[in-house]
C-alpha cells in the first residue's frame, strides 16, 4: 500500500492533484483531501485501486529515470515561451502586424506598470491612441491578467475597432448590437448576455438602451479591461444646486467602470473647458482622487492621465517628430451663371427655412441646411439634390413627417453627427430630402416649378469654377513632380463622383467613400500608395485612413463641423510624415458660409500656434456654438458677412481665453524626446525584439511538435529567406485540432515581416492559438514526459551537477497568482550554486547514459542538491517579490491618502448637515426625515470607508509563491 503524505502528488480516475490533508481511519484506509489541478477540493479513500502516487522530479532524479531528449526540449522550450513576456518584455512588439512606435510603447509601459491600469489617454489626433490601448490589452492577455475585454466606441467606429484588433493584433472581437444580443438572449435566456462572449465591442449608444444598460449593471463577472473610445461623450454636469446631471452615456461609463479591473478612457479632447465635466470623467477612473473639480491640478493627474501633444514630441537628434503644416485658402470667383444659381437656390432655401422656423418644423429646417451645404460643395451635388426633390414632388413622395426610426436619429444628427454611422447619416439625409411643409396643391406646383427652374440652371453649368481651379492646382503639382500624391476631401459622394468622372477622368485616381467594402478600401489605399497620384475621399471614410506617405491635401469643400477639418488633416499629419503637410482650402468668395468657415480655419491656425497644439482646437473653441444654426440664421436674416464674422470672432476670443487657462493651469503635457528618462523604453523594446524568444524559437517548437505528433509543414512559396521559403501549409496533428485550432492552415508564416506585407497569411506568433495549444499540451499532457534529461557541458563548466529549472512568482493581495519568470539554478557536487543555465554541447538518450558513471553519484545526491537549489530559488523569489511589495505599498499609500481625504470631506459635510437639521428640529418644525437621511448617509459613508481601506490593506500585500520545479538536467563532462 502506498504511503500517502501531505504534499505528494497523486493521480486518480478523472484527474490529478496534491494531497493537502490525510484523515487517518482505524481500519487503515485513510481519507485523502486532494486539491486538484482544476482548483477543486476532492475527498478520496486511499484504498481505491486507481489512486497512484506521482513520482516527483526529485524522486525520478534519484531513480535515474531519463526522458526522451526531444520531449524534454519541447517541455523546456514551451515553459520558456509560456513565461517569455510575463515580466519585462512586450509580447505585442513581436506578435502584431504593425510598426509600433517608442512613444506608444512608453504610454503602454506606464499604464501596465501602474497599480490598477486605470488611465485617461488624451493624446492628440494622429498619435495612435488605438494602438496604445491595443498594446495594453495584448500585454494583459499575454501575462495571464485578462480574458474578458470590452471596447465601447461611437457606432461609426465599432467595425473599425474590430478590423484594427483583427488586422493588427490577430484578436477576434464580437460586435454587440441589437441583432447579436437578440440571438444570444434567444439561445441562453437565463444568462446575462454580456457573459456570453469574452472579447466584445459595442457602441455607447447601443449600450445606453435601458435593457442593455441594466444587463451591464447586473454583471456578476467583471471585465478584466474596458476601453472607452471618444470618452468625452461620457458627460455629467454639476447643476446650480450641486446635484449631478448624468447623461445615459455617462451611466454606461459608471456601470462599466464599477465592474472593470483595468479601465482606459481615450479622447483627443479630454477637457473642453468645462471643469465639472472633466472632473466627472476622472471620477470614473478613481472616485477618490479629487474631492471636487476645484481640486484638480497637473500633479494630481500625473499617474492618472497620459497626454502628448505633437509639439512636444522629438526624435533622438532633437528634431520634431511631427513636421509643420502649412494651410492656405484658395478663393474662387463664381461665374455669372454660378452666382445666379447660388443666389436663386439660396433665396429658395431662405424662404423655406424661415417658413420651417415659423412652423417649428425642424425636419424641413434640416433639409434646407443640407441643400445649402451641397450648394457650396459642387454644382453637381446641388443639381442631384434638386433632381431628387423634383422627382419626389412629381411622384407624390413628399412627406410631412419623418419615419419613426429617422426621428430617433435626428437629435444625434443635429448635435453629434459624428456618432452616426455612414448608413444612418445617409438614411436621415435621404428622408429629409422628401420632407416639406404642409402645402396645398397650388403651393406644391409652385415649388415644383421653382425647383425645375433651378435644376435647369444647374444642368447648364458644365464645369464649376472650383473644379477648374482644383484641376489647375493638381496639374501644376504633377508637372513639377509626376510622382506626387494629392489627397482631395469632399463631404458628399456626389461631388466625389463629379470630380472622378468629369474633372479627373484621364488621371490615375483612387477613391474612398462610405459604402466601400473593406477589401476594396484596402486595394484603393494600396493603389494610392504605390501607383495613383490622386485619392478622392469623403468624410464618411476618413476615420482610419493613415496616409502619411502623402503630404498634400485639398479640402474641396469645408465641412460645417469644425472637428472634421482636424480629422481630415490627421490623415497626413501623423507619425511617419517626413514633409511639411500642405493644405489648401477651396471656397467660393462672397458667400457667407464659405467666408465664415475660412475665417474659422484661419483662427484655428492662430490658436494652435498660440497654444502649441496641432489639432482638436477648433472643436473645443466652438464647443457650444451651433455652426449650422449660425450660418443658416445669417442666410435666413440676410445678415452681412462682417456682422456674422464679428459675432463669431467675439465668441472665439472668449473661448480661447478659457482654453488657455485650462491648458496652462490644469492639464499635463508629457514630453517625449528619447532622453535619459525614455532610455528605459528603448531597453524594453530591445529586450522584446531581440531577447530570449525569437521567430525561430516559435518555428522550432512547432516543427519539433509536428514531427513528434504527426503534423506536416510544407513550403508553398519558395524564396531566399529559407530553403523552403517563408510561407507554409500546415497540417495540424490530431492531438491539437479542434476549438480555436484549425486542422489545416493553407498559408501561414512565422515571419512578422511577411505577416505585415500579406494580410491573408496566418501569422503563427507566440499568441496564436496553435502555439498556445502546443505550449499547453507540452506542459500538461501525460503524453509528453520531459522532466529529466542528461546534458553534456561545455569544457569550462564545473561538472558534474544538476541544473534545476524553476517557475518563480508571487501572489498579489487580491489573491491573483502572478508567475513572473523562469530561473535556472545549477548546483554542482560541491553544493555551489550558479544562477543561469550552463552551456551545453549535447544531449544524451537513455541508451547512452551507462557511459557516464558520475550519474550514479548525482542520482544519490539528488535530494541534497535539490535542497540547495530550493533555498536559492526562495532567495530569488523573495528578492523580486520584495521589489514588487515596495512598489505596491507606495502606490497603495497614495490611494489610501486619496480615499481617506475623500471620506473625511464627505463625512464632515453630512455631519454638518446633521447638526444643522438637529438644531432646527422642534415642536414647530419636524426634521425627523432629513435627520434620518443624514444619519443613514453617515452610516453608509463609514461602512464604505471601512470597506475601501480594508481592501487597500489587502492589496498592498505581496506574498512569494513556493518555487515550482518544472524540469531538471543532469550535467556531465564530455571529456
Amino acid at each position: 500500500m502506498t504511503n500517502f503524505e501531505v504534499g505528494i502528488r497523486v493521480k486518480f480516475a478523472g484527474g490529478q492533484g496534491e494531497i493537502t490533508k490525510v484523515e487517518k481511519r482505524p481500519n487503515g484506509s485513510h481519507l485523502l483531501h486532494v486539491y486538484t489541478s482544476e482548483g477543486e477540493l476532492q475527498k478520496l479513500p486511499s484504498g481505491l485501486p486507481h489512486i497512484e502516487k506521482i513520482d516527483s522530479i526529485v524522486d525520478r532524479l534519484a531513480a535515474k529515470q531519463i526522458d526522451d531528449p526531444l520531449h524534454h526540449d519541447l517541455r523546456e522550450r514551451a515553459t520558456r515561451l509560456d513565461l517569455a513576456y510575463r515580466y519585462d518584455r512586450f509580447l505585442s512588439l513581436t506578435n502584431n502586424r504593425i510598426e509600433i512606435e517608442p512613444y506608444q510603447v512608453k504610454a503602454a509601459y506606464e499604464i501596465l506598470n501602474s497599480y490598477d491600469h486605470r488611465y485617461l489617454i488624451g493624446d492628440e489626433v494622429g498619435l495612435g491612441k488605438t494602438i496604445e490601448a491595443g498594446i495594453v490589452i495584448e500585454e494583459l492577455i499575454a501575462r495571464g491578467r485578462a480574458e474578458r475585454v470590452l471596447i465601447v466606441a461611437p457606432a461609426p467606429l465599432t467595425v473599425q475597432w474590430q478590423q484594427e484588433m483583427r488586422k493588427k493584433f490577430d484578436r477576434n472581437f464580437v460586435i454587440y448590437d441589437r441583432d447579436t444580443v437578440r440571438t444570444h438572449r434567444k439561445s441562453h435566456p437565463n444568462q446575462n448576455v454580456w457573459l456570453q462572449e469574452d472579447l466584445i465591442i459595442t457602441s455607447v449608444d447601443f449600450a445606453k438602451q435601458d435593457d442593455v444598460l441594466e444587463a451591464l449593471r447586473n454583471l456578476e463577472e467583471e471585465w478584466d479591461i474596458a476601453v472607452f473610445d471618444e470618452a468625452h461623450h461620457l458627460t455629467a454636469r454639476r447643476s446650480s444646486d450641486d446635484s449631478i446631471e448624468r447623461t445615459q452615456r455617462y451611466k454606461v461609463g459608471e456601470a462599466v467602470a464599477r465592474s472593470s479591473d483595468a479601465l482606459l478612457l481615450m479622447t483627443g479632447t479630454p477637457h473642453k473647458g468645462k471643469s465639472d465635466q472633466f472632473y466627472f470623467l476622472t471620477d470614473l477612473l478613481d472616485p477618490y482622487r479629487f474631492g471636487h473639480e476645484s481640486d484638480i491640478d497637473p500633479g494630481g493627474l500625473e499617474d492618472l492621465m497620459i497626454r502628448r501633444l505633437k509639439d512636444n514630441m522629438y526624435e533622438t537628434d532633437g528634431t520634431r517628430m511631427f513636421p509643420e503644416k502649412n494651410m492656405e485658402a484658395l478663393g474662387v470667383d463664381m461665374s455669372p451663371a454660378e452666382r445666379k444659381l447660388y443666389d436663386g437656390v439660396t433665396e429658395y432655401i431662405r424662404e423655406y427655412y424661415n417658413l420651417a422656423q415659423q412652423e417649428e418644423n425642424q425636419a424641413v429646417g434640416f433639409t434646407m441646411v443640407i441643400y445649402q451645404k451641397r450648394l457650396v460643395s459642387s454644382i453637381y451635388a446641388i443639381r442631384k439634390s434638386l433632381e431628387n426633390r423634383m422627382r419626389a414632388i412629381q411622384s407624390d413622395a413628399i412627406a410631412e413627417e419623418l419615419p419613426e426610426d429617422v426621428q430617433q436619429l435626428i437629435p444625434r444628427y443635429s448635435t453629434e453627427p459624428e456618432t452616426l454611422t455612414d448608413a444612418e447619416r445617409t438614411r436621415v439625409e435621404q428622408e429629409l430630402e422628401t420632407v416639406t411643409l404642409a402645402q396645398n396643391q397650388t403651393q406644391v406646383q409652385a415649388e415644383l416649378d421653382r425647383v425645375k427652374a433651378l435644376w435647369q440652371q444647374a444642368k447648364e453649368i458644365k464645369t464649376d469654377s472650383k473644379a477648374q481651379l482644383l484641376k489647375q492646382f493638381v496639374d501644376r503639382i504633377l508637372d513639377d513632380d509626376p510622382d506626387e500624391k494629392i489627397l482631395i476631401f469632399t463631404e458628399y459622394t456626389d461631388t466625389l463622383e463629379y470630380l472622378r468622372d468629369e474633372i479627373f477622368a484621364g488621371y490615375d485616381v483612387t477613391q474612398i467613400y462610405g459604402d466601400l467594402d473593406q477589401a476594396k478600401r484596402r486595394r484603393e489605399m494600396a493603389q494610392f500608395e504605390e501607383e495613383a497620384n490622386l485619392m478622392l475621399a469623403t468624410d464618411a471614410a476618413q476615420e482610419g485612413l493613415n496616409l502619411q506617405f502623402a503630404h498634400i491635401m485639398v479640402n474641396y469643400d469645408l465641412p460645417w463641423n469644425p472637428t472634421r477639418i482636424d480629422q481630415r488633416m490627421g490623415r497626413l499629419h501623423r507619425y511617419g510624415q517626413e514633409h511639411t503637410v500642405e493644405i489648401r482650402n477651396l471656397f467660393f468668395k462672397d458667400t457667407r458660409e464659405s467666408e465664415i468657415l475660412n475665417l474659422l480655419v484661419e483662427k484655428m491656425n492662430q490658436i494652435e500656434s498660440d497654444l502649441g497644439m496641432r489639432s482638436d482646437v477648433l472643436g473645443r473653441v466652438l464647443e457650444d456654438v451651433d455652426l449650422d444654426q449660425t450660418i443658416m440664421a445669417a442666410i435666413a436674416e440676410d445678415q452681412s458677412q462682417d456682422e456674422v464674422i464679428a459675432d463669431i470672432e467675439k465668441t472665439v476670443k472668449e473661448r480661447q481665453e478659457a482654453l488657455e487657462t485650462v491648458e496652462n493651469e490644469l492639464l499635463i503635457r508629457d514630453r517625449f524626446d528619447l532622453s535619459d528618462e525614455d532610455e528605459e523604453i528603448l531597453d524594453v523594446i530591445d529586450r522584446s525584439q531581440h531577447g530570449d524568444v525569437s521567430e525561430d524559437d516559435i518555428e522550432i517548437l512547432v516543427r519539433e511538435f509536428f514531427d513528434e505528433f504527426g503534423g506536416d509543414i510544407r513550403g508553398v512559396r519558395p524564396g531566399p529567406a529559407r530553403s523552403e521559403g517563408d510561407v507554409f501549409q500546415l497540417e495540424v496533428p490530431n492531438v491539437l485540432s479542434g476549438g480555436q485550432v484549425s486542422g489545416q492552415y493553407e498559408q501561414a508564416t512565422f515571419s512578422q515581416k511577411v505577416a505585415r506585407e500579406q494580410d491573408d497569411v496566418e501569422f503563427i506568433a507566440l499568441d496564436h492559438p496553435l502555439v498556445q495549444s502546443i505550449i499547453d499540451f507540452c506542459l500538461e499532457s501525460d503524453r509528453l514526459q520531459g522532466d529529466i534529461t542528461v546534458k553534456i557541458a561545455a569544457g569550462q563548466e564545473p561538472t558534474p551537477g544538476i541544473c534545476f529549472t524553476y517557475r518563480l512568482g508571487y501572489v498579489s493581495g487580491a489573491g491573483d497568482a502572478v508567475t513572473e519568470k523562469l530561473a535556472w539554478l545549477y548546483v554542482n557536487t560541491d553544493r555551489e550554486v550558479a544562477s543561469g543555465k550552463p552551456k551545453y554541447t549535447d544531449t544524451l538518450s537513455s541508451d547512452e547514459i551507462d557511459q557516464f558513471p558520475e550519474l550514479d553519484r548525482l542520482a544519490s545526491m539528488a535530494e541534497e542538491l535539490h535542497s540547495v537549489a530550493e533555498m536559492s530559488a526562495w532567495d530569488e523569489v523573495e528578492s523580486f517579490a520584495k521589489e514588487a511589495r515596495e512598489e505596491r505599498e507606495r502606490e497603495v499609500s497614495i490611494k489610501r491618502k486619496h480615499a481617506e481625504r475623500h471620506f473625511e470631506e464627505q463625512i464632515e459635510t453630512w455631519q454638518d448637515r446633521l447638526e444643522q437639521y438637529e438644531s432646527q428640529d422642534g415642536p414647530n418644525k419636524d426634521m425627523s426625515a432629513p435627520i434620518g437621511n443624514a444619519r443613514q448617509q453617515l452610516d453608509k459613508l463609514r461602512r464604505e470607508r471601512e470597506a475601501e481601506l480594508s481592501r487597500l490593506d489587502e492589496e498592498q500585500h505581496v506574498t512569494p509563491e513556493e518555487p515550482e520545479l518544472v524540469t531538471a538536467a543532469f550535467v556531465v563532462s564530455g571529456d
